[in-house]
């Protein structure tokens, strides 16, 4: 299983590595958050919404999801959580 750890997304630098992820395999995103709720989501290369959880302090969420399409994937927080909400953004690469 591929744990992607210890990367992120943070909107004053919104310019982060790229991931690659195999597809057809599992992953696991951990999620947290350092300072209020936020709504971590996956979509897909067509903008359809793929997965979610919640990003809270003090706790962790394991995602885990195996991407059987090849492609890009972009990460959206989906809870309004102040003014840099539109740039809470990341993505990854499915091959």
């Amino acid at each position: 299983m591929f744990v992607l750890s210890e990367q992120a997304i943070d909107a004053k630098n919104p310019k982060s590595e790229k991931i690659v992820i195999q597809s057809g395999k599992p992953v696991e995103f951990r999620v947290t958050s350092l300072d209020v709720n936020h709504g971590f989501a996956i979509y897909n290369s067509k903008a359809e919404l793929v997965t979610q959880t919640q990003a809270m302090p003090g706790y962790v969420n394991r995602l885990r999801w195996v991407f059987n399409e090849p492609g890009t994937y972009n990460i959206l927080c989906l809870e309004f959580c102040g003014s840099a909400h539109a740039y809470m953004r990341s993505s990854f690469i499915v091959k």
